[in-house]
């Protein structure tokens, strides 16, 4: 018995060994595919015209950026190399199941043709040796990617942890319930300072509303898209930078407005929107219904004067999208609320393009995709955190339905699918070492938080996760507009 327990003990610490060193190997082929990237849009490989070795006639200048770049790209091909082979080796060691080693060896066996073609970039070969290049890293990368998650998976389900699905709450209380708990303001309502105090408080209701807290984040995308548009050589007017971030602002608290409208009855029954001003009748439902429809014709009106048609267009269907799409149909109906949902949050990277050339272009196409898929990646984490109290609101959402390893799976999923997105939004806008950098060091930190999350399990946890991803968007977003509008400036 006690061999037993000691031969366990050992399998478990080889196993945990093993995903230490397989998360290890995922985060190097990712900054392998960021430095690749980075390479191709800076014409890093110019300054070195052979293969393994670097003869170049560069200045120190051009030391200093394209050939030090190479070298780093070189430097993280031949650290990610020798763990693909070290992740190989351990898999004969470990018992980590079919498929995780399949994916494996599907990286062991791809690595080297990745090598083949980097060299065949570098001598000069075919035109289309340089996407090849670039997807084939981005295939290795998502092999191990899932190999992980399956080892990760794997490693919970042995140590029970994961949670079991919930049932969502069906009835929906009525307007009048929650009337007791709505706070007594009306003692003092006839008194000088007691008006000045429901005023105050009133005020601060209405601004709840609006959702201020999601404002900063979809106004940087917007920035960051008028950022992307300068790129093309158009001029970007102060007037202009104004007008977007007013009319986006207005919209984004028309959105909310409405949102608490109709959610006002599930948010008596949550913790986290129990606080929320209808659920109080701070503000009464017909009030704060022609709220959101103000702020939303203000927002045209300013976006149709100021800016052009077609931004105030599709700033008008990001409103109906979340408000309507989102709010009304998604979100009460579906576990894929979110994924179907993020189109929301992806709109304002077109509409700051927009702004700035009146139409559409790829950076704008691949920013909004990035915005897409970091959505579920960001929220998913919020929801496992609160999985008990969305399902007291009734909401399916996907921690709810399916249960919180699933969600974590799709978490990790959706994580990688951004990372390779954020890539692909690199190499279409040519952004350089800033950009890569950042998207380096943040989308580490992201991955690793997410792998935290199969390590110890909890809601804070979940939650750190969550704010993680907050600060992985803002810093790439706040890194395109460094690169476009200061740098380039």
């Amino acid at each position: 018995m006690i061999d037993e327990q000691t031969n366990q003990m050992r399998d478990d610490r080889d196993r945990r060994r093993f995903t230490d060193l397989l998360a290890t190997t995922t985060i190097a082929a990712y900054v392998l595919v960021a430095l690749g990237t980075a390479v191709a849009t800076t014409d890093g490989a110019a300054t070195c015209t052979t293969w393994p070795s670097c003869a170049t006639d560069s200045t120190l200048g051009s030391l200093a950026g394209g050939t030090l770049l190479f070298w780093g790209h070189r430097a993280a091909a031949l650290v990610t190399g020798l763990l693909v082979i070290a992740s190989a080796l351990a898999v004969r060691r470990v018992d980590v199941g079919r498929r995780v080693a399949g994916l494996v060896g599907a990286a062991l066996v791809l690595f080297p043709v990745q090598v083949v073609l980097g060299a065949a970039l570098v001598v000069g070969g075919p035109a289309g040796v340089s996407g090849l290049h670039l997807i084939l890293a981005m295939v290795i990368f998502a092999c191990l990617l899932v190999a992980l998650v399956r080892a990760l998976e794997d490693d919970a389900r042995d140590e029970s942890m994961e949670t079991d699905a919930l049932e969502p709450a069906d009835p929906v209380p009525s307007a009048g319930e929650g009337a007791a708990d709505a706070p007594d303001t009306g003692a003092t309502a006839d008194r000088p300072d007691g008006r000045i105090d429901r005023l105050k408080q009133t005020a601060g209701a209405y601004l709840t509303l609006t959702k201020p807290r999601l404002m900063w984040l979809l106004c940087l995308v917007a920035v960051a898209g008028m950022g992307l548009a300068t790129l093309t050589g158009a001029s970007l007017e102060p007037t202009t930078v104004v007008a977007t971030l007013a009319g986006g602002v207005l919209a984004i608290g028309a959105s909310g407005t409405f949102n608490h409208v109709y959610e006002r009855d599930r948010d008596r029954r949550m913790n986290r929107t129990s606080d929320r001003p209808l659920v109080h009748d701070l503000v009464p439902a017909r009030n704060a219904l022609a709220f959101g429809v103000g702020l939303a014709l203000v927002s045209m009106a300013v976006l149709v004067v100021w800016v052009n048609l077609l931004a105030a267009a599709l700033t008008l269907a990001a409103i109906a999208y979340y408000a309507a799409l989102y709010t009304v149909v998604l979100k009460p109906n579906t576990a894929w609320n979110t994924v179907l949902g993020g189109g929301a949050g992806a709109l304002p990277a077109v509409i700051g393009w927009v702004a700035v050339t009146g139409g559409v272009g790829p950076p704008a196409i691949a920013l909004a995709a990035v915005i897409f898929l970091w959505t579920p990646a960001h929220f998913y984490s919020l929801a496992i955190a609160y999985r008990e109290d969305y399902a007291r609101g009734g909401f399916p959402m996907f921690p709810v339905v399916e249960g919180v390893l699933a969600a974590r799976r799709h978490v990790a999923l959706y994580l990688g699918a951004t990372l390779l997105a954020a890539s692909v939004l690199g190499w279409v806008a040519g952004l350089g070492p800033v950009y890569a950098s950042t998207s380096i060091a943040l989308g580490a930190v992201f991955l690793r938080s997410v792998i935290r999350q199969y390590r110890r399990p909890t809601d804070e946890v979940a939650l750190r996760s969550f704010y993680v991803s907050n600060y992985y968007l803002g810093a790439i977003l706040l890194a395109i507009v460094l690169e476009t509008l200061v740098i380039a400036g």
